[in-house]
């Protein structure tokens, strides 16, 4: 038998390469994708490509339960190098890329394996979902979805052209026998970016292309990964180098009449394309202070770019018109065709602050100015920001039933803004505070800080007092900028203290991680260790978290000890000293009965991200929980999940991150202490949940139905049918790029008020 149509006879039909690095809260999920497929003959081939963290034990422990092949490098030598180990020793007939924190949808590989053996072609190419990790919400991969939806084969990049934009090395299989005859591996001088590089020398080369036209994979954004990072000067000349050695191959193909000229001049358009929008790097090229290495690298983009120069024509070809982002309103604005072509002039002459100006004229419109805060300035402010879980509802609650008392005293705790009852909570006792006045920030709604300015001027105190926990936003993307905007809102007062109880940080993490899961958020079903790749150094980073009060109040934030006052004097007692309130919180406003806002356990957490990741529906997946919270018995909420020795890894960040930061604010806890309360405990994992818990879920399910249905109209509307209407013809014109030159001088010549153009 010919063993080309028996690819058992020669290894495994597939190999699946993974590098690894340090995504340990992912690569059991990648693995167990890799597994679920049914493939009987696979190869699965783990790189450790970060021997210095991780050795020979710990992968034999990340690995366990699955049949892999680990190749241990020793030092780390980036992903072109990891997959290049792999390449080396894979037996498969094809061979395909994972990345550890990725993984395959049920069957997906297994579908475009069954199509690569079906066809026969050199790549087979499948897309992609992009996803977040424990979240529902996915979506097709945009590019993927506007051109490789078709399933279909073709005859090498010349019988498919949009071959020429998959970006993405993992998207594909490849024949092993065609990567073998063309010699084709990843280039280890990208240690980043290397992917494109790779996909577009193994598709100038493929004699036949197959698209399966279906996603297979999901691919991961994260904080902290390869492709999220933030950039520098390191990070751009990867990335030029990645675009010169594009170019230089394409022009290569072209020169040997491989490919026709418009391959040249389409990677042109995409590497200009690149520039403008993709890589953040115009703004360093121009900045007149730039050092010798931008310097060297803008003299190597205008070398890049040459002499080749571009028209209208440029826009007629099918798969520029498909990718291009000119005329479209682009976190860069709106770049038309005049605007390309002469960014396109001033980058391939270096003119870099040519390059500059046009993009600022072209950056969209800024945000309205901040309106004016009123003065306070014989008033002092007081904004209390939590943390989470250090007894924020109960002191709350304080606040609430002593308002005439502390008013009496010159202390407003103001209504307006105050929320007393969170309807959207999944437990009873919630009590958010001020959160009115972010939901008022973010809304842009004035009505709600003009109440507040009111109430304020009308209270005749020297003291406002402002509670909201979620004030300190340690996990939003847009924090910086939010907390910018709150805290000028309240530049007019005189004293502006902001104080925070501070905890344990090892239970401070989880309990945010719980309070995540029980929130029915879109990412929360995903695992304690995933939560803590994107935001377990936000949590454990005070200097961060705190930085913009402090700017903007020029004064340090005062840290109080959750955990002594609990155990000491009370909670009530030790804020009210925190905040430096004129008040004896034992004989004139001694701390009353407050609901409680209770924690719940772990094996709850466990059963409620099974169903954050089951039920798509936000508002089904509440109240599911809310059912399930009101009616379901819960264990001991002050076991952890975690084992001691991860509690411990995050303990050391916050020593390392904060420790010092905390002490000059007021929180020394005794570390120490901690450290060996953890090395010391008895810890046991969860048990699993209990058959009480599941009736309970499964009731809760079953009643999570709308409160109020939608009515049914009963006479249904009656629908005209349009008459056809002839198509019309339809004419574009397209001035020359001199013409829209004039129409701006002349919009800039108007005279004020002057909107006739």
């Amino acid at each position: 038998m010919d063993a080309s149509l028996n690819p058992s006879l020669l290894g495994p039909s597939v190999s699946i390469i993974i590098p690894f690095y340090d995504e340990t809260a992912f690569l059991h999920a990648a693995l167990a994708s890799v597994k679920a497929q049914r493939i009987d003959d696979i190869e699965i081939i783990v790189i450790n490509d970060n021997p210095e963290v991780f050795d020979a034990r710990d992968l034999e422990r990340l690995t366990d339960g699955f049949d892999v092949t680990v190749v241990h490098h020793t030092q780390n030598s980036g992903l072109s190098a990891a997959r290049n180990s792999g390449l080396a020793i894979a037996r498969g007939t094809y061979i395909g890329f994972l990345d550890a924190d990725d993984y395959y949808t049920t069957r997906g590989l297994e579908h475009q394996l069954a199509y690569a053996m079906q066809t026969r072609a050199d790549i087979v190419h499948a897309c992609c979902y992009l996803g977040r990790a424990g979240s529902v919400e996915t979506q097709i991969l945009p590019r993927d979805q506007q051109l490789h939806m078709t399933q279909r084969v073709t005859r090498g990049l010349r019988g498919g052209e949009e071959a020429q934009f998959i970006v993405s090395s993992w998207s594909s299989l490849y024949s092993r026998a065609f990567l073998d005859e063309f010699d084709l591996t990843f280039d280890t001088e990208q240690r980043k970016f290397e992917d494109r590089l790779f996909v577009l020398a193994c598709v100038t080369r493929a004699g036949s292309i197959a698209y399966l036209g279906a996603p297979v994979r999901v691919w991961r954004r994260r904080a902290g990964s390869i492709s999220t990072t933030s950039e520098g000067i390191d990070t751009h000349t990867l990335q030029v180098q990645l675009i010169e050695k594009c170019m230089a191959l394409v022009r290569a193909r072209v020169a040997e009449r491989t490919l026709p000229k418009r391959y040249e001049k389409r990677e042109l358009f995409n590497t200009v394309s690149r520039l403008i929008w993709d890589m953040d790097i115009i703004d360093a090229l121009a900045d007149p202070h730039a050092d010798e290495a931008y310097v060297a690298l803008g003299a190597r983009v205008a070398t890049l770019l040459g002499e080749d120069s571009f028209g209208n024509s440029v826009f007629d070809d099918a798969m520029v018109r498909r990718t291009s982002r000119v005329g479209m309103r682009t976190k860069r604005g709106h770049i038309r065709r005049v605007d390309f072509f002469e960014l396109h002039s001033a980058l391939r002459t270096g003119n870099f602050s040519e390059a500059h100006q046009i993009l600022a004229r072209r950056a969209p419109p800024s945000a309205p100015p901040m309106p004016v805060a009123p003065k306070f300035a014989a008033k002092r402010l007081v904004i209390h920001i939590g943390q989470h879980k250090t007894g924020s509802t109960y002191l709350q609650h304080q606040l609430i039933a002593h308002h005439a008392t502390l008013k009496t005293h010159g202390i407003l705790v103001p209504k307006t803004g105050l929320v007393t009852d969170d309807h959207d909570d999944m437990r009873q006792g919630a009590m958010p505070g001020h959160q009115g006045l972010l939901a008022a920030l973010r809304s842009g709604d004035e009505r709600i800080w003009d109440a507040l300015w009111d109430e304020i001027r009308s209270a005749k105190t020297h003291t406002v007092f402002i509670s909201c926990e979620n004030m300190s936003m340690p996990t939003a993307y847009e924090r910086t900028a939010m907390i910018d905007a709150l805290m000028h809102r309240f530049s007019g007062f005189g004293t502006v203290d902001v104080v925070a109880f501070q905890r344990d940080p090892t239970r401070y993490a989880e309990s945010f991680y719980r309070e995540w899961v029980a929130g029915g958020r879109a990412m929360g079903a995903r695992s304690y260790a995933e939560f803590l790749v994107d935001f377990g150094t936000a949590l454990c980073d005070l200097p961060a978290q705190l930085a913009p009060f402090e700017a903007a109040t020029g004064r340090a934030v005062q840290l109080g000890d959750f955990d002594a006052a609990r155990n000491g004097g009370g909670i009530w007692p030790a804020f009210c000293a925190l905040a430096g309130l004129p008040i004896d919180p034992v004989t004139e406003c001694p701390a009353q009965a407050a609901p409680r806002y209770t924690s719940f356990s772990r094996e709850s957490t466990d059963f409620l991200r099974l169903v954050n990741m089951l039920q798509g529906d936000i508002h089904t997946r509440k109240r599911t929980l809310r059912g399930y919270f009101a009616t379901a018995p819960d264990g001991d909420p002050t076991l952890s999940a975690i084992a001691p020795e991860a509690r411990l890894a995050v303990l050391n960040q916050w020593i390392d991150l904060s420790a010092s930061f905390a002490a000059a604010r007021g929180y020394s806890p005794d570390t120490q202490a901690w450290r060996t309360a953890l090395t010391q405990e008895a810890w046991t994992p969860p048990a699993g949940v209990s058959q009480a818990q599941l009736e309970a879920l499964l009731a809760a399910s079953a009643s999570a139905l709308p409160s109020i249905p939608t009515p049914i109209d009963p006479v249904p509307v009656r629908t005209e049918i349009p008459r056809a209407t002839a198509k019309r013809r339809r004419y574009r014109i397209r001035p020359r790029p001199w013409v829209y030159n004039v129409l701006d001088w002349i919009k800039q010549r108007r005279p004020f008020g002057d909107r006739s153009l």
